[in-house]
C-alpha cells in the first residue's frame, strides 16, 4: 500500500488523485507493434510493469513550486502553459509518502473453540444435489489435507448432508421394521408362513416398482420421497391380504386349489382396484396445492400413488399365482391361537354384530358415534397450531450487535465472553465465531455480511440419545437429554450474570431442513408499514416491543431498526464547486480515495496478483481535523481544500434502511419457547390491534412469517380436503351405482377424526401441515374398510338376504380382512410413531394422525356402518313403499298393508338363492310361485311390493319377475320400482 502524507502533498502541490494516476499509468506494458526485417519479424513492447516494490520508490512526479497557499490566495486560474512550465520541477514518489509491503486492514475475525481460523462457507445450487455435492466437497479435502502443513488442519464445521443422510437411515429402517412387524400381525392372523410370507413379498415387490416408476419420472430419493413409502409399507399389502383371505373362504367351501385361487381373486377385483383408487385419489388435490405444502408434499404423493398401483397388480398376479401351488394347510404350532385369541375376538364381535339389530341398539350406536365424533372434533380445533413441527438438528446461532461504530476490538471482546462460556459446556460440541465480514465481498447472498459491531456465534451441541441402550448408559447425563430450546433458556440465565453493556442477542434455531422455502427464520414476524419512519414507526414499534416482553413464551425480540451511528457528513456548496468547475463525483471519488483508499493497479509477483492501495496514512484519514485540509485538484489547473467547497459536520445517521412498496417498513422478529404459534399470535393480535388505533391512515401493520405461511398452507389444504373427499365419494358413486350407499362409506371419515384428535392430544402433538396431510391420506384410506362391507352387502342382497341379515354377514365376514388390513398398516407406521432418530419431529406427526383415525375407525366401522346400513336402506324401502302405495290409492287399487319392522328375523346362516321347484310347480322358487298367486288375487304387483313382501334387494326382484315374463306367465308395464306386472290374457281366461 502507498500511503501519503498530507502534509507534504501540500508542501509540493500534489492532489491524491493525481498520485493514483501516476501509478497507474507507470505500471503498464505497451505493445508498440512490430519491426519487419528481411528474415524476422520483431515484436515491440514498452515495458513499464513493476518488478520489485522499491521500483515505485523512484517514479518521478512533475510538480508546481509555487505553494499551494499562495497559488489558493492568489486565486489564479488562468495560469499560461509557459508559465506552468517555468514553475515545476521533478519530486518522486517516496518524498510524499511510504511504500509498504503489507497486509489489508483486519475488518473481520474468526475462531473455532478458541482458535482462529478461516472460516468458507459452501452453499449449493437450487437445482442440486445436497447429498452429492457434500461427497465431492469431502473427496477434494482429502486430497487439499495431503498438501497442508502438517500445523494446519480442516475441519467440517457444519454439513447439512449428514442430518439428511441419518434421516434417511431411519427411514429405510422404520419401513424395514415396519415390514417385519405387518410380516408378524399376518403370522398371527393367518396362521400359515406359507400365506404370510406370500403377502409380504408384495412390500419388496411393490417398492421395486415403485423405484422404477420414479426413475422414468426423475424423482430423487430424498426424506419425502422415502417417507411417502416409508408410511405406505403397511398399506402394500391390504390388496394381497385381501385377495389371500377370499382365496381361503373359496377353498373353505369345497374348491379345488386353482378353482379357488381363480375365483377368489377375481371376487375381490373390484373391490380392490375400488379401494386402491380411493386412496390414491385423496393425493390428486395435492397438485392444486401451491404453497409451501404443495411443494413439500407432491413428491410423497407421488411415490404413495406408485407404490399403490403396483400393490394391485402384485396382489392380482403374483398372489393368486402363488397361492394356486400347493396346500393351502395350517401351521400345527398355531392351532390353539385359533381357539384362543382369535376365535374368542371373533365371537365377541359376532355377538356385538347381532346386537345392531335392534333398532334401538342401532340409533344408540349412531347417537353415540355423533356424540363422540363432535366432542373429538372440538378438542381437535382446541389443539396447539403450528406451521411445521420442529426438528431438533442440535444447532443454533446467536446473531450478536453492538451499538453502531463500535470497532472490531470491542465488538470481539464483548463477543468472546459468550465464547468462553459456551466452550466450557459439556453439551456443546464446538463453537465457530465469525466477527465483521470482508468488505470487498460483494456477492449479494454468498455470505452474510457483517458490520464490524455485528458477529456471529454458530453453535453445535452433542447429539442426543435416543435408543433405549444408550438413554440406560447416560442415566446419569441428564443434559445428554436436554433439547437445544432448554440448552438455549439456561445460556440466557448465565448470560444475565455478566455485563454485556448494549449487546443485542437473536437466538436463531434451525427447526427445519426446508428452510430454503420458508420465509424467514423466527417464527414470529411483526411487519410495519408507512411514510414517516421518526415520528410514527420508530414509536409504534418501540410500543409494541415493550407489550411483547410480556408475552409468555416469546424471546430473543429483534427488530431492523438500524441504530444511527456516528458519521461525519460532508455537504458540497455546489455554487462553490462550480466555480472551480468540480462535480460532486469529483469530490467525493477524491474522499474516498483519500480516506477509504483506491487500488491503483495490480502488483504481480509470484503468478500472484496484490492490490496497490493508495490513501493517506493512518493518522491523517482518522483525524476529523485534517479531513478539511484534503487538497482537490480542480480543472482550471487550480488546487483547493475539501472545506472550501463542502460543509463537514459530525453526527449520527442510519446504517441500513429498508423498503417495501415504496413505504418505508419495519420487522420485528421473536422466537417462541414452549408455547403454541397460535396462542401467542392470539395475544399479539390484541397488542397490535391497540396500536393500530393510534396509527394514521395509511399505516398497516400485519402478523406476517410463519403464521402467515400457516394460514394459506391451512387454507389450501382443507380445499385439497373437500377435493379429494368429493373425488372419493364420486369414484364409490360409480362403484356402487348408488349414491346413499357411497355416503355410508364416507361416515368412516368422520369416525377417524374421534382417534385423530385423541392420540394428538395424548401425545402433546400440535396441528400442523404434516398433521393436515395425514388427514387428507386417512380420507383415502379409511373408506376401505366401508367398501368392504357395503360390496360384501350388496353381494349378501343379490343372493336373497335381507337387510338385517345381509349387513349382520358382511361385519361377520369381513371383520377378520378388516382387522388384517388395519393392523398390518397401525403396526407397519408403530416405528414412525415412536419418533426415534433424525428427523422423527418430521414423520411423528403425519404416522400418528394416520394412525389413530386407523384404530378408531377399524373397529367403529364393523358396528356403524352396519347399523347405518340398516337405518337408511330400511327408511329408503319404508318411503319407496309409502310412494307406491299413495299412487295405488289415488288410482283406486287395491293395496296390501305392509308392516316394516326394525326388528330382524331369527337369525340363520347364510343363506344360498332359493333353488328351482320342480316341474309340476311351474319350474320357479317358492317367492316366484308366491308371487302369481298373489298377483292371482290382487290382479297386480310392482317391483317395490316384491321387495318388501319377499324381503329381497330390488336386482333380485327385477331379476326373478323377468323370468315370469319370459315364461309368459305375467306382462310388464312401466318402469322403475313401481313397474307393474299382471297376468296374461290367456291365463286370464
Amino acid at each position: 500500500s502507498v500511503e501519503l502524507d498530507q502534509q507534504r502533498l501540500r508542501a509540493f502541490n500534489v492532489s491524491i488523485v493525481e498520485v493514483i494516476d501516476l501509478i497507474k499509468q507507470a505500471n503498464l506494458n505497451y505493445p508498440a507493434g512490430t519491426i519487419e526485417t528481411s528474415f524476422y519479424e520483431y515484436l515491440v513492447r514498452t515495458m513499464g510493469e513493476f518488478k520489485t516494490v522499491e521500483e515505485m520508490d523512484d517514479l518521478p512526479l512533475l510538480i508546481k513550486e509555487i505553494s499551494m497557499e499562495e497559488e489558493i490566495r492568489q486565486h489564479k486560474p488562468r495560469m499560461t502553459e509557459e508559465e506552468r512550465e517555468r514553475k515545476k520541477r521533478v519530486i518522486y514518489l517516496r518524498q510524499l509518502g511510504k511504500i509498504k509491503d503489507t497486509l489489508k486492514e483486519q475488518t473481520s475475525i474468526s475462531r473455532y473453540n478458541g482458535f482462529d481460523n478461516i472460516s468458507l462457507s459452501v452453499q449449493r445450487q437450487a437445482d442440486s444435489n445436497t447429498r452429492a455435492i457434500s461427497q465431492r466437497i469431502y473427496k477434494k479435502l482429502d486430497t487439499l489435507r495431503r498438501t497442508l502443513p502438517r500445523n494446519l488442519e480442516i475441519e467440517v464445521v457444519y454439513d447439512q448432508s449428514v442430518f439428511i443422510k441419518n434421516s434417511i437411515k431411519e427411514l429405510c429402517n422404520n419401513a424395514l421394521q415396519g415390514g417385519v412387524l405387518a410380516f408378524i400381525v399376518l403370522l398371527i392372523f393367518l396362521r400359515n408362513i406359507r400365506s404370510a410370507f406370500v403377502v409380504t413379498i408384495g412390500i419388496p415387490v411393490s417398492i421395486l416398482f415403485t423405484f422404477i416408476f420414479m426413475f422414468f419420472n426423475k424423482l430423487s430419493l430424498n426424506m419425502m420421497s422415502l417417507g411417502g413409502l416409508a408410511l405406505g409399507v403397511g398399506m402394500l399389502v391390504d390388496n394381497g391380504i385381501v385377495v389371500i383371505e377370499n382365496i381361503y373362504r373359496h377353498k373353505q367351501m369345497g374348491k379345488p386349489v386353482k378353482k379357488a385361487a381363480v375365483e377368489g381373486s377375481g371376487e375381490v377385483f373390484s373391490s380392490i382396484v375400488g379401494s386402491t383408487l380411493t386412496t390414491i385419489a385423496v393425493f390428486l388435490p395435492l397438485i392444486f396445492v401451491t404453497g409451501i405444502a404443495g411443494q413439500l408434499f407432491k413428491q410423497l404423493a407421488l411415490t404413495v400413488t406408485f407404490s399403490l398401483i403396483a400393490s394391485v397388480v402384485t396382489a392380482m398376479a403374483l398372489t393368486p399365482m402363488f397361492m394356486s401351488k400347493g396346500r393351502l394347510g395350517k401351521i400345527s404350532g398355531l392351532k390353539n391361537l385359533e381357539k384362543t385369541v382369535f376365535a374368542k375376538f371373533k365371537q365377541k364381535g359376532q355377538g356385538n354384530a347381532k346386537s345392531v339389530v335392534s333398532y334401538f341398539t342401532v340409533i344408540l350406536i349412531l347417537v353415540v358415534t355423533l356424540i363422540a365424533a363432535a366432542v373429538s372434533f372440538k378438542l381437535l380445533l382446541s389443539l396447539d397450531k403450528e406451521f411445521m413441527p420442529k426438528m431438533d438438528q442440535r444447532r443454533f446461532m446467536m446473531n450478536l450487535e453492538m451499538p453502531a461504530g463500535t470497532n472490531l476490538h470491542t465488538t470481539d471482546m464483548i463477543a468472546g465472553k459468550i465464547e468462553n462460556i459456551l466452550v466450557g459446556c459439556n453439551l456443546v460440541k464446538d463453537v465457530t465465531l465469525n466477527i465483521g465480514s470482508s468488505k470487498e465481498i460483494k456477492a449479494a447472498g454468498s455470505v452474510d455480511m457483517l458490520g464490524q459491531n455485528q458477529a456471529k456465534i454458530i453453535v453445535n451441541l452433542r447429539p442426543r440419545t435416543h435408543s433405549w441402550l444408550k438413554e440406560l448408559l447416560h442415566l446419569k447425563d441428564k443434559s445428554i437429554k436436554m433439547a437445544t430450546t432448554d440448552f438455549i433458556q439456561e445460556l440466557k440465565t448465565k448470560l444475565e450474570s455478566i455485563d454485556l453493556k448494549d449487546l443485542r442477542i437473536e437466538y436463531v434455531i434451525e427447526g427445519s431442513i426446508f428452510k430454503s422455502v420458508l420465509a424467514g427464520s423466527a417464527p414470529l414476524t411483526i411487519v410495519l408499514k408507512g411514510f414517516e419512519l421518526e415520528d410514527i414507526l420508530i414509536p409504534a414499534t418501540k410500543q409494541i416491543e415493550k407489550k411483547l416482553k410480556d408475552v409468555e413464551g416469546i424471546y430473543g425480540i429483534k427488530n431492523t431498526l438500524s441504530s444511527a451511528g456516528p458519521e461525519v457528513k460532508v455537504r458540497i456548496r455546489k455554487d462553490r464547486a462550480s466555480l472551480y468547475q468540480l462535480t460532486v463525483n469529483k469530490i467525493a471519488s477524491t474522499a474516498q480515495a483519500a480516506i477509504k483508499g483506491y487500488v491503483a493497479t495490480k502488483y504481480k509477483e509470484e503468478g500472484r496478483e496484490i492490490d496497490i492501495r493508495v490513501r493517506l496514512r493512518e493518522q491523517d484519514r482518522n483525524d476529523f481535523n485534517k479531513i478539511g485540509k484534503l487538497i482537490i485538484f480542480s480543472p482550471l489547473g487550480t488546487y483547493i481544500f475539501l472545506e472550501q467547497v463542502a460543509y463537514l459536520a459530525q453526527g449520527f445517521g442510519p446504517t441500513e434502511i429498508k423498503r417495501e412498496d415504496k413505504q418505508r417498513v419495519v420487522f420485528i422478529t421473536a422466537n417462541l419457547y414452549k408455547r403454541a404459534l397460535n396462542d401467542v399470535v392470539s395475544d399479539v393480535n390484541k397488542i397490535i390491534d391497540d396500536v393500530k388505533e393510534q396509527l394514521p391512515r395509511n399505516y398497516s401493520i400485519e402478523i406476517g412469517g410463519e403464521n402467515k405461511e400457516m394460514t394459506n398452507s391451512f387454507k389450501d389444504l382443507r380445499f385439497a380436503l373437500i377435493l379429494s373427499l368429493m373425488l372419493v365419494y364420486m369414484i364409490m358413486a360409480s362403484e356402487f351405482e348408488s349414491l346413499m350407499q357411497p355416503f355410508i362409506v364416507m361416515f368412516t371419515v368422520p369416525l377417524s377424526l374421534i382417534g385423530v384428535a385423541w392420540i394428538l392430544f395424548v401425545s402433546h402433538t400440535a396441528l400442523s401441515v404434516v398433521v393436515f396431510l395425514g388427514f387428507i391420506m386417512l380420507g383415502g384410506i379409511v373408506v376401505n374398510d366401508g367398501i368392504l362391507l357395503i360390496d360384501f352387502i350388496n353381494l349378501a342382497r343379490k343372493n336373497g338376504l335381507g337387510i338385517f341379515e345381509s349387513a349382520i354377514q358382511a361385519a361377520k365376514v369381513r371383520a377378520r380382512p378388516i382387522l388384517m388390513t388395519s393392523f398390518t398398516t397401525i403396526f407397519g407406521l408403530l416405528p414412525l410413531v415412536l419418533g426415534l432418530g433424525e428427523g422423527a419431529e418430521f414423520r411423528a406427526p403425519m404416522a400418528k394422525t394416520v394412525m389413530g383415525g386407523l384404530i378408531s375407525a377399524t373397529f367403529l366401522t364393523l358396528f356403524v356402518v352396519p347399523s347405518l346400513y340398516i337405518v337408511l336402506e330400511s327408511l329408503r324401502v319404508y318411503f319407496m313403499t309409502f310412494l307406491s302405495r299413495s299412487k295405488d290409492a289415488e288410482e283406486g287399487g287395491v293395496v296390501e298393508k305392509i308392516n316394516i319392522s326394525m326388528q330382524s328375523p331369527k337369525e340363520t346362516e347364510f343363506q344360498k338363492p332359493l333353488e328351482k321347484l320342480g316341474v309340476d310347480a311351474g319350474g320357479f322358487n317358492q317367492r316366484q310361485t308366491d308371487a302369481l298367486n298373489y298377483v292371482r288375487n290382487t290382479g297386480k304387483i310392482t317391483r317395490l311390493e316384491y321387495v318388501v313382501k319377499f324381503k329381497v334387494s330390488l336386482p333380485l326382484a327385477i331379476r326373478e319377475l323377468d323370468e315370469l315374463v319370459n315364461a309368459q306367465m305375467l306382462k310388464a308395464m312401466g318402469k322403475g320400482p313401481q313397474k307393474i306386472y299382471t297376468l296374461l290374457v290367456k291365463e286370464e281366461n
